[in-house]
């Protein structure tokens, strides 16, 4: 059975679809610090994109034609094949229905083809931030400069040239484009010709991607900030003074939000009240994971936490042997964590007890990617390997030797390898379970001074 989590309180607001001015003076005012330059050389009048959705949380189960319920499973998987790009990855890749897009540390942006894994295109285009895809198109920043893409040939769709640098990766959903500043600025574009809707100034630097829900847009900021602005016209909601720099929002029921002094944060939609906190020996990690009833998250003590959503009491914790790097994924029931180490590891969401590892001949260059959209090519999962690899990782064609619906997985039928490589081998290899450990709880309710 799917469950679904969905914020309290009314449906966002609807959406206006306000007449826009097409005389050249208002065009010329609305960007009056950029200039845009389309393929055709006039910028296209186009109505506003549609709003984001309200946000919904799976608890980790897929649909079926029927209507009926099925566990998404990850294991066992093996290579189907991989790419060695030539060069390290500058950042993470972007993906769409048909590539990945990786950008290189040469200045290269190269397009692979999920199907085969085969280049389908090489760009020139030298990032500092993620791309971001959607509706045909690529986008980048070049410092100072955004360029629009088709993503059949890299030829450019339309270049928008801005007086700062931008600070934190792009933001693309739904028709809308957000651009942070290092002057401090949030912009709003149409992200079909890059035609700007509204610009807001935060009187503070930002370093974290934005996030959306419903017509919010939360965003952090560099100086332990949170603010809630009105998607449609730049209006600050609120904002919330933190104990440290926030990470990346999570914006369900309420907002999830790890910060730089050691607390993960439950803030209220509607204002941003304190609901609840909790201390950890360290640094949040990136942003936080979620099923129907608890939370999950890393900190730089080598700490996953698990606590339930509602009450912030903690549920389990799991030491690690490395660094985490990002936050978690969650696969189902599994959790998959990357750390400093060359290898993937896997823990159970019930119980923290740890699953498999995945040795890999070098660091992860990026989360695992995980979309129901790959099993369109028979893949479950695509690896960005720090040396300039990819490895798509597919159902195993042979039969598992063991059935992992526990904990305690029975020893490997075969030999245990002393080396398990990502392109060559079927990633069964599991590691004995760890006692599990209780932490005393160090619950805090006692809110934050603003």
């Amino acid at each position: 059975m799917v469950s679904c989590i969905l914020p309290n309180g009314p449906n966002p607001r609807p959406f206006p679809q306000p007449e826009l001015n097409t005389s050249t003076e208002t065009d010329t005012d609305s960007v009056s610090d950029a200039s845009v330059e389309t393929e055709s050389g006039l910028q296209s009048q186009l109505p506003l994109p549609l709003p984001f959705p309200r946000p919904v949380v799976y608890t980790g189960e897929g649909i079926s034609g029927e209507g009926k319920a099925e566990p998404v499973s990850l294991f066992p998987i093996e290579t189907v094949w991989t790419t060695n790009l030539g060069d390290p990855p500058a950042t993470i890749p972007a993906y769409d229905e048909q590539h990945v897009y990786v950008p290189l540390r040469n200045g290269t942006l190269s397009a692979i083809r999920l199907v085969d894994g085969e280049l389908a295109w090489n760009a020139q285009h030298s990032l500092l931030f993620p791309p971001v895809t959607g509706d045909g198109m690529i986008i980048v920043g070049n410092k100072s400069t955004i360029l629009s893409l088709r993503t059949s040939d890299a030829t450019t769709i339309w270049s928008l040239e801005l007086h700062s640098p931008i600070s934190a990766p792009l933001l693309h959903d739904s028709g809308w484009l957000f651009v942070a500043l290092e002057t401090g600025e949030l912009l709003s574009l149409r992200a079909s010709d890059g035609h700007e809707f509204w610009r807001l100034p935060l009187d503070g630097p930002i370093r974290v991607q934005p996030s959306v829900a419903g017509t919010d847009l939360f965003v952090s900021t560099d100086d332990g900030r949170i603010l809630a602005i009105d998607l449609l016209t730049g209006t600050q909601l609120w904002q919330r003074g933190l104990g440290g720099n926030p990470q990346k929002v999570l914006p369900l029921d309420s907002l999830y939000v790890g910060a730089t002094d050691n607390y993960l944060y439950r803030l209220s939609r509607d204002n941003g009240t304190l609901e609840w906190r909790w201390r950890a020996g360290g640094d949040i990690v990136g942003s936080p994971v979620v099923n129907a009833q608890w939370v999950f998250f890393l900190s730089l003590d080598n700490i996953l936490w698990a606590l339930d959503r509602n009450s912030g009491v903690q549920q389990w914790r799991t030491s690690l042997p490395v660094r985490p790097r990002a936050g978690p994924s969650l696969v189902g029931e599994t959790l998959l964590v990357t750390g400093a180490a060359p290898e993937l590891r896997s823990f159970s969401s019930e119980t923290g007890q740890p699953v498999i590892t995945f040795p890999a001949a070098n660091d992860l260059g990026a989360q695992p990617y995980i979309d129901k959209s790959l099993s369109a090519f028979g893949l479950k999962m695509i690896l960005t390997i720090a040396d300039g690899r990819l490895v798509a990782m597919g159902p195993a064609s042979s039969p598992p030797q063991f059935q992992l619906d526990t904990a305690l997985p029975p020893p490997p039928l075969l030999p245990r390898p002393t080396q398990l490589e990502l392109s060559t081998a079927l990633l069964f290899d599991p590691l004995p379970a760890l006692p599990a450990e209780r932490a005393a709880q160090e619950f805090d309710r006692n809110q934050p001074s603003r």
